[in-house]
């Protein structure tokens, strides 16, 4: 507990530079936002009496007190260009959409990375490995832009290509288990509780590939509909799995290359080897004994991205018109020079990007038990 109060009030600081660093950017951005809130033809007078209601007027140090004032009550302000609206209630609007799109990603991400950099640091070398190395680096190269136009001509205009694509893999998937468990019966190395898991592995694996080849979607070009909507949850994830899987698609890539990287120093350890001189399986090795001491850096790289993400997905909201928190910082904030408007969301996706940091943080000493001596 006392850790965890430390860690609280070490963010008191964080925010404060946060806060008043977005403050002090926006002074240097030109535009005035008494023209964001007339327009540009009204009288001399009427801007000097607008930039005296919002406090523009004031030295810089005097309105940032008290805007932070205001914050501490948990009042955000209203919106300049429109005054009837507070900034907190743009935020509730946007911020949904962005986390939904930002957590799908990185579970997307997770799922795929995890066994992937794990089969790849066990078969160090081989040409799965070799292959997965290069897929994850052309991952990489590729802009999320780039990723969101082909995407949308696959699944949108050309959608029979990913759909029978995904037939193909998940059947190959499914032969190579049945192929992988018929060589160990030949061998008499499968039995009992490991026979009925392949057996399961490729009634699942065959049975998920058949269901979604014959109920394949069709995803829509833009727009978002909320959980919220009469649509319900399934409008809601076909609306929202290409935005995610554009912003995936590099997550994965470095997911994967940094998994594989600590799992290969792991696997050299004297307790993995020890391991496997007693003959333990394969996959208890890598699940049991080597994820959980590599996943240190994935687990920090993972909570980063999830922060970065909440704003920094502007490029996939504007091409998917999604209503987010990116979308509303740059188009309803700076380029509308409607500053609280930016001052306010950035404040909120700093508080969510140290508290993700710290939670990160705290999950270590559940991962390592050593942590936990230490603090202790």
């Amino acid at each position: 507990m006392r850790t965890v109060l430390l860690k609280l009030l070490r963010l008191i600081p964080v925010l404060l530079l946060v806060s008043f660093g977005t403050f002090l950017l926006l002074e240097l951005v030109p535009g005035d936002p008494a023209i964001a809130v007339l327009g540009p033809d009204a009288p001399t007078e009427e801007y000097e009496r607008v930039r005296e209601e919002l406090g523009l007027n004031d030295p810089l140090l005097q309105r940032y007190a008290s805007w932070l004032g205001d914050v501490v009550t948990g009042d955000l302000g209203n919106s300049i260009a429109r005054p009837a609206t507070t900034v907190a209630s743009l935020i509730m609007a946007r911020l949904p959409v962005t986390l939904e799109i930002a957590l799908i990603a990185i579970v997307m991400a997770l799922v795929i990375a995890i066994p992937l950099g794990m089969f790849s640091a066990y078969r160090a070398g081989s040409r799965f490995d070799r292959a997965a190395s290069g897929v994850t680096s052309a991952l990489i190269s590729i802009p999320p832009f780039v990723s969101a136009l082909l995407l949308i001509f696959l699944f949108v205009f050309n959608q029979d290509i990913p759909r029978y694509g995904w037939l193909i893999a998940t059947m190959a998937g499914a032969l190579w288990i049945a192929v992988h468990t018929a060589r160990l019966l030949a061998a008499k190395e499968l039995e009992g509780r490991e026979l009925l898991w392949q057996i399961l592995g490729f009634v699942v694996v065959a049975g998920v590939g058949l269901f979604v080849f014959f109920r394949w979607p069709d995803f829509p070009r833009q727009g978002f509909s909320r959980l919220t909507d009469d649509a319900g949850v399934f409008e809601n994830l076909r609306t929202a799995f290409l935005p995610a899987l554009t912003i995936a698609l590099t997550e994965i890539a470095v997911f994967a290359r940094l998994l594989r990287s600590d799992m290969m120093s792991t696997l050299q350890e004297d307790f993995i080897l020890s391991a496997r001189a007693k003959g333990m399986p394969g996959r208890r090795i890598l699940v049991r004994d080597a994820l959980r001491p590599s996943s240190f850096s994935l687990i920090t790289l993972a909570g980063v991205a999830l922060g970065r993400l909440i704003g920094g997905t502007v490029i996939v909201e504007t091409i998917f018109n999604l209503p987010g928190m990116g979308r509303l910082i740059v188009q309803d904030g700076v380029v509308a020079k409607d500053f609280t408007v930016v001052q306010g969301a950035v404040l909120v996706i700093a508080v969510i990007y140290v508290v993700l940091n710290s939670l990160v943080d705290l999950s270590y000493a559940a991962l390592d038990p050593r942590i936990r001596r230490g603090r202790g």
